[in-house]
Formats: structure tokens, sequence, C-alpha cells
């Protein structure tokens, strides 16, 4: 049996096949959740300085908070939806954070999702992280306050 090389116009005859075998590839639906950057991506060292400070102003029953992000002098000012607040909240509550892996404002916006931590009134962070490695880690400061984020994450988004 002897292989000849192919031409040129049977090259062209078989392109459209060729294109049509490789867009069935192609993925059809979101990615799986093991997609999205593991939470060891977003260990910091000791000591490692915030870029920038976040202030979430909070009310009960209201499904977006807004907020106010403070970095490189600047201030923004953004909304989350999907921060769920948990336990006997106060009618307003006002929440800080700090905010690391902030390279440009536009960065900032996405879904986030928790990636370790429960803020409660033992004074530990809700820590969430999203695609673009940005970390925010909330501090709850009402005592009985307790913030989550629900499996498909939180979404913030930057007002113009």
């Amino acid at each position: 049996m002897t292989f000849r090389f192919l031409r040129p116009r049977h090259l062209a005859v078989l392109a459209p096949f060729l294109v049509a075998a490789c867009a069935s590839d192609l993925p059809q639906t979101p990615p799986p959740a093991d997609a999205i950057p593991s939470p060891g991506l977003f260990t910091l060292s000791p000591g490692t300085p915030a870029d920038g400070t976040v202030r979430l102003t909070l009310q009960r029953g209201a499904a977006t908070a807004r907020g106010v992000l403070q970095a490189n002098a600047q201030t923004f000012r953004f909304t989350i939806s999907g921060l769920s607040v948990q336990d006997g909240a106060p009618a307003r509550a006002t929440v800080t954070g700090r905010v690391f892996g902030l390279e440009r404002s536009s960065d900032f916006a996405g879904t986030y999702r928790d990636v370790g931590g429960v803020a409660s009134d033992m004074g530990a962070a809700l820590r969430l992280g999203n695609d673009n490695l940005v970390l925010i880690e909330l501090r709850s400061v009402p005592a009985g306050l307790a913030l989550g984020v629900p499996g498909q994450g939180a979404t913030v988004t930057l007002a113009p």
C-alpha cells in the first residue's frame, strides 16, 4: 500500500470538514467548577500589604449591597449582589475589608466565590476571590452578623 501526499486541491475539498470537526470539540456549557481558580491561589504571606480597602452598606432584605473601594488614592463605587446575611442582622450594617491582588480597577468587577473563612462575630474573615485573582477579605463588625456567599458566587459591578 502506498501513501500519496495530499495535493492542495484535495486539502481545499477537505477543509470544511476539518473546520467542522474542530468546531464540534468546542465547549457548549460553562467551564466546570474545577476551572475556577483554586483557593490556594489566594494564599497571602504574613505582612502582605493591602492594595485597597472596601466598605459595604448592607440593608436587611435588600438583594444588593452598595460599597466603596479605595485604592491608589481613588474612590470607586460598586454594588455587590448575592452576598447573604445570616443570623439576626440589624436593619442596616456597615462591613469593612481589605483588597489584595488589585492591579487595575477593572480587575475588581466580576464574580466572587468563597475561598475560605466565614465572617462572624468571632472575628474571622470572609475571603472572596474572583477570576482575576483579586481577594476581598471582609470582617464583620456588628456582633451576631454572619456573611456568606452562595455556591454560584456574588457579583461585583463597578458603578459608572
